[in-house]
């Protein structure tokens, strides 16, 4: 779960405020280490593309996670830092489509994004 730190911190990052949602929602059901072994994936794969992402660590806890990615997408400035985190969104979301189900990930993408998880589940169709 993320703390005080990582939301003010998040605050200062585009992008960072899905990902906590996202950590929230999931890490009950899945577990930390699901969510950043998940997540690992997700920035493998999108790293392709933006390697400004190989920075982010998922080997620690989601705490650690969070504060690794605002540090990161801080630093890739804010153009690059959006494009990255949402290449990195599409692809986190189109992997926990395919581990649980698309029905599944629609409703938790939509508890935890207010609805806007749906878009991201609807782009990848």
């Amino acid at each position: 779960m993320p703390t005080h730190e990582q939301a003010d911190a998040g605050a200062q990052a585009p992008g960072i405020k899905p990902w906590l949602r996202l950590g929230e929602q999931l890490t009950p059901l899945i577990g930390d280490s699901g969510f950043c072994v998940l997540f690992g994936r997700a920035v493998r794969l999108t790293t392709v593309r933006f390697g400004g992402l190989h920075g982010c660590d998922p080997s620690k806890p989601t705490s650690h996670l969070f504060a690794s990615l605002t540090r990161t997408l801080n630093e890739l400035g804010p153009e690059q830092a959006a494009l990255a985190n949402a290449a990195l969104l599409d692809t986190f979301t189109t992997l926990l489509g395919t581990l649980i189900g698309e029905a599944l990930t629609k409703q938790l993408l939509q508890d935890a994004m207010g609805g806007d998880g749906q878009k991201h589940v609807q782009e990848q169709k």
